[in-house]
């Protein structure tokens, strides 16, 4: 006996051949989702990589110019009549050549009201901030207290409110000028 049978392409597929498909179908998309998200990441972490290395630099650099400015306002509000040479050789230290010129004519003039008053002075930073920076310059906010003495007045308060400018010289922060924000 034979059967006369015709092919039907349709008639030989079962209901879960569908259904393989469709899994296939999924999965091939999951996986082209999965390698894109892979992409994606790879890019944002390289991308993110300079910028947090320069976010990094750009806060040692903020952070070495405040410290320079803090160090300058302390040191500039701490004084003693009886060793205004050893003051002025600390301050040089601080300064750019061309602000120590300008502040050397500035303490030789009040040197000797200094002197006879015998003016002792302990200077404070209360606060800071940078105001602008750059790779070579810096303007740094300062509040600072002092607390003075002198032969007619044994306690005085002082407050200021600076706005101290640095330059970058071999690798240093310098001041180059410093003047009062109202």
């Amino acid at each position: 006996m034979t059967s006369s049978t015709s092919y039907d392409p349709d008639a030989s597929a079962s209901p879960h051949d569908d259904g393989s498909r469709l899994r296939w179908g999924i999965a091939a998309f999951l996986a082209l989702v999965v390698v894109v998200a892979a992409v994606v990441l790879v890019l944002e972490v390289t991308s993110l990589r300079p910028r947090a290395e320069a976010a990094g630099t750009d806060q040692a650099a903020r952070s070495a110019a405040t410290r320079a400015a803090e160090r300058f306002t302390v040191q500039v509000n701490t004084y003693d009549a009886a060793s205004m040479d050893r003051y002025q050789r600390s301050m040089n230290t601080m300064m750019s050549p061309k602000f120590q010129t300008d502040y050397k004519k500035v303490i030789e003039q009040l040197s000797s009201t200094i002197k006879q008053a015998k003016v002792r002075s302990k200077g404070e930073v209360l606060a800071s901030a940078v105001a602008s920076l750059d790779a070579d310059s810096a303007q740094v906010l300062v509040v600072s207290d002092a607390s003075v003495r002198t032969v007619f007045d044994p306690n005085v308060a002082r407050h200021f409110r600076w706005e101290v400018s640095l330059v970058k010289i071999n690798g240093r922060w310098l001041v180059d000028d410093f003047s009062p924000v109202a």
